[in-house]
């Protein structure tokens, strides 16, 4: 075996064109050594690192219904994530700061056992399609106002999937919804199971129900959805509903979202949501319509327009979305974000 360091300084300084034999020579030997060297061969490592993350800087402006206008410039989100394995383990970290805090994230260990892939530790749940883990993902670049009051969130705990043909299930045990961060001890739990179908041309279809257990209630939810896609044009449509607010099953959202790719750099899409909850003043009513500019894979500028047909009742979740709680309609949001990935 050649040493690495006797070949570098025993080699003679090159002065001619003579010498460049001896210059290959002496890269060749390296090479070689080196191929003996596990740490110098990253393929072979046991642990891996990938760092990835997105930014979304935005300006919004609310006016209209019953408040006063609002508007300004703000940091949405900024995410980093470190991923990657350890020896047979698949892994992921991610925090985020939003606004004036930072929380954490993804914080999860996964493997295939069995043919099974096993996951524990933080993470988004499958239960509803709306609500993703990086929703720079979203046609809109963010999360609808019925993934927000309906939706999963993070949680911890324990899921198991499996596909084979054209199906894939998901089962998981956890602390229930939105309990990201959650210390030990609450004695809230929750299960869900997800069924999603791809054995249609163009068309995705799924199907999950959840049963949340707290310290003093009790309540299901499940949703239904559908995916569309036929070359340029896309549509996602979703029905989710909880018992949560009453033993009724009438409280429960729709949202539709379609786009169109009009050419290689702009997107345009819409977005309408409709729900009833009982004991909101008026039920949610929203129409969204927008487009993305795309400088390419990394960066993506969406411009939207926001306007409520109704009334927007406090019941709803509106945290980050722009649009606030008003006791009539008219209200619209203007929101022009940029968001940077990488």
């Amino acid at each position: 075996m050649i040493n690495i360091a006797t070949v570098l300084l025993s080699a003679p300084l090159m002065t001619s064109a003579a010498e460049n034999v001896n210059a290959y020579d002496l890269i060749m030997s390296v090479r070689e050594d080196s191929m003996t060297h596990m740490s110098l061969r990253s393929e072979e490592s046991p642990v891996s690192v990938d760092v990835s993350g997105f930014l979304q800087f935005r300006y919004l402006y609310n006016d209209g219904g019953s408040n006063e206008a609002t508007r300004g410039f703000d940091i949405d989100r900024a995410r980093i994530k470190f991923s990657g394995k350890v020896y047979d383990f698949d892994y992921a970290v991610s925090g985020q700061w939003s606004e004036t805090e930072f929380e954490l994230k993804d914080a999860f260990l996964s493997k295939n056992i069995g043919g099974f892939d096993v996951k524990a530790g933080q993470f988004v749940t499958s239960f509803y399609s709306g609500y993703v883990s990086d929703p720079t993902t979203l046609v809109t670049g963010d999360y609808s106002v019925t993934a927000l009051t309906y939706g999963q969130g993070y949680s911890q705990g324990v899921e198991v999937s499996k596909s084979f043909s054209d199906f894939s299930f998901y089962a998981s045990y956890n602390d229930g919804f939105n309990t990201d961060n959650s210390s030990f001890g609450d004695n809230d739990y929750g299960v869900s199971g997800r069924v999603e179908y791809n054995g249609f041309e163009n068309l995705t279809i799924g199907g999950a129900f959840a049963n949340q257990q707290t310290a003093t209630d009790s309540y299901d939810s499940f949703t239904f959805d559908a995916g569309v896609k036929c070359g340029q044009f896309e549509f996602d449509a979703a029905y989710v509903a909880s018992n949560r607010v009453s033993d009724s099953w009438s409280n429960y959202s729709v949202v539709g979202t379609a786009s169109y790719v009009l050419s290689h750099d702009l997107q345009i899409f819409g977005q309408y949501e409709y729900g009833v909850m009982d004991g909101a003043e008026s039920d949610l009513n929203l129409a969204t319509f927008g487009a993305n500019i795309i400088f390419n894979s990394n960066v993506r500028w969406t411009n939207s327009v926001g306007y409520a047909l109704n009334a927007i009742d406090s019941g709803y979740n509106l945290y980050d979305t722009g649009w606030e709680t008003s006791t009539s309609d008219g209200q619209y949001v203007i929101k022009s974000m940029l968001t940077v990935s990488f």
